[in-house]
């Protein structure tokens, strides 16, 4: 009798030490090879908060798609304001045309304000726990907080990294970016807004407000400065509108009747 074998048999937990071996090593063989995969992807090297290199090409060809519309717009604007110069009712019309188009947000501005940047905390948590993690890192959240507090202080108009605050604008949270105007934008978020600024600085600084909050995690989470002067560029996205129409006012036939 071999006294290998024969101490295996009334051995069986070797056998399942064995299976436990055999399949530990299918998924050592299988994280290597997704490994070796996204080396070859050139994804690896990607830092949490920027988006993969084939997001950078994306991300030009929609800033130079923006421009073109910028383009566009403004020579549209040139067009009407030859249009106002013409007789005094038309200039009236033009006027109050530029200035819906200001409320809109469908031409570039420039007036005082402030220029508030927001990044990412390079602090180091003191422990792996979720909450302390997310209390350095700009959500979606955090942006509409402070598109919030720029609106009750008066803002008369906002951007961030470029993209012009509308009515229509929404921001969502999609993996390491937020998407503004459906636009994915990554850190640093530089928000400039048009407005008195000491009372856009004061409404920033509110106690216990979003930069407050920063402010008690990592000070250098933030920066805001009060400007003379900064242009906001027009908003560049979609204007079409397939279901709202305006509302008639029906209250002078209510009262013939």
């Amino acid at each position: 009798m071999n006294v290998f074998t024969g101490g295996q048999r009334n051995q069986p937990w070797v056998w399942q030490v064995t299976g436990l071996c055999f399949i530990l090593g299918l998924l050592l063989a299988a994280a290597l090879q997704t490994v070796r995969s996204i080396s070859r992807s050139g994804y690896g090297s990607v830092r949490v908060g920027v988006p993969p290199p084939g997001n950078i090409a994306r991300l030009d060809t929609v800033r130079q798609k923006d421009k073109e519309i910028a383009d566009l717009q403004k020579r549209n604007t040139d067009l009407e304001n030859t249009i106002g110069n013409g007789t005094r009712g038309q200039k009236i019309l033009n006027d109050e045309l530029q200035r819906v188009k200001i409320l809109a947000g469908l031409t570039a501005v420039k007036g005082p304000g402030i220029v508030l940047t927001l990044q990412d905390s390079k602090k180091r948590p003191a422990s792996p726990r979720s909450f302390e993690v997310n209390n350095g890192i700009i959500h979606d959240v955090d942006l509409r907080q402070v598109l919030d507090e720029l609106g009750q202080s008066g803002s008369e108009a906002i951007s961030i990294n470029n993209q012009r605050i509308v009515g229509r604008t929404y921001l969502r949270c999609v993996g390491p970016t937020i998407l503004v105007n459906s636009i994915p934008l990554v850190p640093p978020y530089v928000i400039l807004a048009i407005g008195d600024p000491d009372t856009l600085w004061g409404g920033l600084n509110l106690p216990y407000g979003v930069l407050d909050q920063m402010r008690r995690y990592d000070p250098l989470m933030f920066k805001i400065e009060r400007k003379k002067d900064i242009q906001i560029p027009a908003y560049t996205g979609s204007t079409e509108v397939r279901f709202a129409e305006p509302a008639k006012d029906d209250s002078n036939k209510k009262e013939t009747k």
